[in-house]
């Protein structure tokens, strides 16, 4: 394959990504020079004459075992990336792109650099060259001018369906004999499920981003009413009309958060798709903005299951995964853990998520019960005791009934998430002791934690004197690879017994 020049659109994105620092750099001149007209001009020609010499020296092609980049005016950068180097592909696609079938890819390595080391941007590129990318990642053997010529006929004939002309093509020739189109084995279970546009709307409305959008907005009108008219009216008017018109006020308030939450959900995750694609799952979603993920199954560090109290209460649940990768931050909604799952009723958790991961969750549901009381009392305990510094002091300086009442409420609040979390903390071991299961909480959010034995980088134990002595409990800390980074996972107050019982099913497992 020749070496490619981007398409002209990643010209203009290019430009506004580098826009944002000559914004700043515009800022400083301004402060500190005073240039004339034409100094202005000559410098944005500069610039323009940069950016279109550096575009110019990017260029990008596919070899017969990895892809490489080139860029850079004064010191060239060449990147080359093996296909069984490639861990994860991210692929977005806005809708004018869609006609000229054009996308842009994020390719991570297996580093720990971050995402500017390990990762290979190809911004507007056809769609036909990722496909080509995807499928030298799955089988590198198949031969580069063959997966071209899939292509080349399938353009011809003006069909996209590539993998549609490859199956054709697998029953002529010998390269494409072995291959299979994403169909379920026994082991597998189902290929593919797409969620709803009432779970996506249950998932909007279930969001707890909706308190911070609620206070988000209040800060912003008190940042517009500096002298606090528009309240004092917006007060005199409750007291002349009463409570009802206030309630009234709040609900259209909270109405208009709510709608705002639902479309901005739904048209991120509109036609939400996971699909089982052999050892690798596809990942679709977006409206204006398609994304794909294209992941492999082996890079998956562990499952995490959520739910806060709204969804409890309706029996639903969130799946999302921790991953190795370089550019989790695609989840706008769970940065450092994409979605595999939106929404899904808890019931279904367990077999659905079992057809696409049977190595990670069982068919049958988990269920991990508190044993007595101490771990509710003591945590909500601590709970309680974190905050009475801060709250006595705000007490000492504004003394009144209403901030007695907020400190006993917040009191009470913080005292019930931690006997929340108290009641739901636990461990179990399922799939033969080849998962770890973890349960706790967190401001009444319940995760529920499934970890491979072989993906733990560490465990460890901590103990109190008290607690070693008296009560025969202790903390457990699991530390997993997630991100670019390292996600560390605990459960306290087990019993000891409990925790020993992991510690050495860790150990066995680190010695096979």
């Amino acid at each position: 394959m020749k070496a490619k020049h981007f398409h002209i659109l990643a010209f203009f994105e290019q430009l506004m990504l580098d826009g944002k620092a000559i914004v700043f750099a515009l800022i400083g001149l301004l402060a500190f020079f005073h240039l004339a007209w034409w100094q202005w001009g000559l410098s944005v020609i500069l610039w323009l004459a940069f950016e279109i010499a550096d575009f110019a020296k990017q260029k990008y092609w596919l070899t017969e075992h990895e892809l490489v980049l080139t860029s850079g005016i004064i010191h060239k950068h060449w990147r080359h990336l093996p296909y069984q180097k490639i861990q994860n592909i991210h692929r977005s696609q806005w809708f004018f792109l869609k006609p000229f079938r054009l996308e842009k890819i994020a390719v991570d390595s297996a580093g720990h650099g971050g995402e500017r080391a390990n990762q290979i941007k190809l911004p507007v590129i056809p769609s036909w060259l990722t496909w080509v990318l995807e499928k030298k990642h799955q089988q590198p053997k198949w031969p580069l001018d063959q997966l071209l010529e899939v292509v080349e006929k399938a353009q011809r004939e003006k069909r996209y369906d590539y993998d549609q002309v490859m199956k054709e093509l697998a029953h002529t020739t010998l390269v494409f004999s072995d291959y299979e189109p994403a169909q379920p084995d026994e082991k597998d279970g189902v290929d593919s499920y797409q969620s709803s546009v009432s779970s996506l709307f249950l998932y909007a409305v279930t969001a707890p981003e909706i308190l911070l959008q609620f206070a988000v907005a209040f800060g912003f009108l008190f940042r517009v009413d500096h002298h606090g008219e528009l309240f004092s009216k917006i007060f005199s008017e409750m007291t002349a009309f009463g409570l009802l018109i206030a309630i009234g006020i709040v609900a259209a308030f909270l109405v208009v958060l709510f709608i705002f939450n639902i479309i901005k959900t739904i048209l991120l995750y509109y036609g939400f798709t996971l699909k089982n694609e052999g050892r690798y799952l596809q990942i679709h979603r977006g409206f204006f903005e398609t994304r794909s993920l294209s992941l492999a199954k082996s890079r998956i560090q562990s499952l995490q299951i959520e739910q806060n109290l709204w969804r409890r209460f309706l029996k639903m649940a969130t799946v999302r995964l921790r991953i190795i990768t370089d550019k989790n931050g695609d989840d706008e909604v769970a940065k450092r853990l994409p979605t595999l799952l939106p929404l899904i009723k808890e019931k279904r958790v367990a077999k659905t998520v079992n057809s696409f991961l049977p190595d990670l969750l069982p068919k049958e549901r988990v269920v991990i019960r508190s044993k007595g009381y101490y771990q509710s009392l003591i945590m909500a305990r601590n709970a309680s005791c974190l905050l009475l510094i801060p709250l006595a002091v705000l007490l000492y300086f504004v003394d009144n009934p209403f901030s007695f009442l907020f400190v006993l409420l917040v009191l009470l609040v913080a005292f019930a998430a931690g006997f929340y979390k108290g009641r739901v903390t636990g461990v179990t071991q399922v799939l033969d002791g080849q998962v770890l299961v973890l349960q706790t909480a967190r401001f009444f959010t319940k995760k529920t934690n499934y970890i491979p034995i072989k993906a733990i980088q560490s465990l460890s134990l901590r103990q109190s004197l008290w607690l070693s002595i008296r009560n025969k409990r202790a903390h457990v800390t699991v530390l997993v690879r997630s991100d670019n980074g390292i996600s560390a996972i605990e459960t306290r107050y087990l019993p000891l017994h409990e925790a020993h019982m992991i510690y050495q099913s860790y150990q066995d497992g680190y010695r096979k």
